[in-house]
């Protein structure tokens, strides 16, 4: 049973993204004529917007399921989607994720985040000692589901 569905979706992410990507095609041509070298054809601004584009849509929407038995979590389409089973929490809680943990998802050495834009975010403590920050608009709804 379903205790708990959240989607939040980073518009703001989106747009950064964007920017960066059409900043990054449109410096191809410069690059081009500093250099020296041939022209890039056309495709090659085309395939970095592309890509990026995708990639923002992707990072940009987290979706967090927490049933009797398990917390799900992951981007868009499924993707980097995680599965930890509710007997592996030993404690969750209230954090905050800043800036610098960036966008997307950030592995370290015992710790892996979750995020689409910086701000509030749950805690899970795990019986092997890692933790995992999930970052979410709905930070007490979350958290009220999983101490139940």
């Amino acid at each position: 049973m379903v205790r708990y569905t959240h989607r939040q979706t980073s518009v703001r992410t989106m747009l950064i993204f964007l920017v960066f990507a059409v900043a990054v095609a449109a410096a191809v041509p410069f690059l081009v004529v500093a250099t020296g070298s041939k022209p890039a054809p056309l495709l090659v601004p085309i395939g970095v917007l592309v890509i990026v584009a995708a990639t923002s849509v992707i990072f940009s929407t987290l979706i967090v399921e927490v049933t009797d038995v398990a917390v799900e979590f992951g981007f868009l389409f499924g993707a980097m989607r995680r599965h930890i089973p509710r007997s592996e929490i030993v404690r969750v809680e209230r954090s905050h994720l800043g800036w610098w943990w960036g966008i997307g998802a950030r592995y370290g050495w015992k710790t892996i985040a979750y995020v689409v834009w910086p701000g509030p975010a749950v805690l899970l403590v795990l019986a092997n000692g890692r933790t995992v920050r999930i970052g979410t608009d709905d930070a007490d709804a979350l958290l009220a589901a999983l101490q139940r």
